[in-house]
């Protein structure tokens, strides 16, 4: 059976999650006319490779990958540091939040990680990796007005884990279900 797999850091934190919402409810007040679908609290995360459908026989060999790689990282830290949108904030279709890393220990990770995977056939081309939560999707044609003009904490958060994620489409957006999550070490 193929399933919709990432892999991604949950963000779990309540203060880092509120600011979050905070910051959708001024992008909502800015944006009325706009056809934004905003992305709800509980899925909000970091994603550090998106894989697509994936059969059983290669979820397997992605959970040895996995947890082969992980087990080299300690914890480490994160903040928030400021919108942005894709492919750019002139023409968002994405509106997201970057986020800051202490020492480049995600970034490394990432890559470990998406090496391993297309060392293994998991992944066919690595695609230059930034560090964001998306908060919405625009699905209009509006320019996004707040960029950089909406203020908020750029609150810290410690990462402890990368989950394996499976996607499953529901009406009304995506549902996200963990199927393993890897501690980092202490």
């Amino acid at each position: 059976m193929k399933q919709r797999i990432f892999l991604a850091f949950r963000i779990r934190n309540e203060e880092v999650v509120k600011e979050l919402q905070t910051v959708q409810k001024k992008l909502e007040n800015l944006n009325k006319k706009a056809h934004i679908i905003w992305t709800k609290s509980r899925s909000f995360h970091i994603t550090l490779e998106f894989l697509g459908e994936i059969n059983d026989v290669e979820l397997a060999k992605l959970k040895e990958v996995t947890l082969e790689i992980v087990n080299k990282y300690h914890k480490f830290k994160f903040w928030l540091d400021r919108l942005d949108g894709f492919p750019n904030q002139t023409n968002a279709k994405i509106i997201n939040m970057r986020v800051g890393e202490e020492g480049k220990i995600a970034e490394s990770l990432q890559g470990d990680l998406v090496y391993a995977f297309k060392e293994n056939n998991l992944v066919k081309e690595i695609e230059p990796w930034k560090a964001h939560i998306t908060l919405a999707r625009n699905r209009g044609e509006h320019l996004i007005q707040g960029f950089n003009t909406i203020s908020f904490e750029k609150k810290v958060f410690e990462i402890a884990t990368v989950d394996i994620i499976r996607s499953d489409s529901e009406f009304g957006g995506a549902k996200y279900t963990t199927l393993e999550s890897y501690e980092l070490a202490s």
